[in-house]
């Protein structure tokens, strides 16, 4: 199979890791929301015009997703036979966050780890609409993210292992950490 460029949709494309400058993603989007309803594109609810868009150019059936902050075994890939869109590589990502952690997984964590997510997991019980149906659902991976869940976008698309990878940026969500640190004042 021959290589060809791809690029990606200048939508979600962050600043290339290890550049001197900064460039804002313009999909604003925490990823513990659901991306249809609580992404933002220019300060509006992101519309279907720009989920349908491709996520590349020109388009692929597949694009793993991956980033320093999650674990190797965490695998997050966008399919779509007809071409990956930005809504497949956001809800890819949504749904490889809420999985629920594994006892080992759980495990291989030191104390503080565990200590941090577990804060997060009961802030999140604390903040859902049913405290009780949340816990019974466990820890999820987003949990150990901590207060990194603002989507910074994607970039440096590479080819490995013969499929398309693509990194996953994060940033820290300032509000939720001044929302804490105030509750904590209390």
């Amino acid at each position: 199979m021959q290589y060809q460029q791809v690029e990606l949709n200048p939508l979600v494309t962050s600043s290339p890791t290890g550049t001197a400058y900064f460039r804002p993603v313009l999909v604003d989007w925490d990823i513990r929301h659901t991306p249809c309803h609580a992404a933002r594109v220019g300060g509006q609810v992101i519309s279907a015009y720009h989920l349908t868009q491709p996520a590349t150019f020109p388009s692929v059936m597949s694009l793993r997703v991956v980033s320093d902050l999650l674990s190797e075994n965490w695998v997050i890939t966008a399919y779509n036979h007809t071409g990956v869109t930005i809504e497949d590589v956001l809800a890819a990502i949504h749904r490889g966050l809420h999985v629920p952690l594994t006892r080992v997984e759980w495990e291989c964590m030191s104390p503080m780890e565990r200590a941090r997510t577990e804060a997060m997991f009961y802030a999140r019980c604390e903040a859902s609409r049913d405290f009780e149906r949340t816990r019974y659902g466990g820890v999820r991976r987003m949990d150990c993210l901590l207060h990194t869940t603002m989507f910074a976008g994607l970039s440096s698309l590479v080819m490995k292992n013969n499929r398309l990878e693509v990194v996953l940026t994060l940033s820290r969500d300032f509000a939720a950490h001044g929302r804490a640190r105030s509750h904590a004042e209390v």
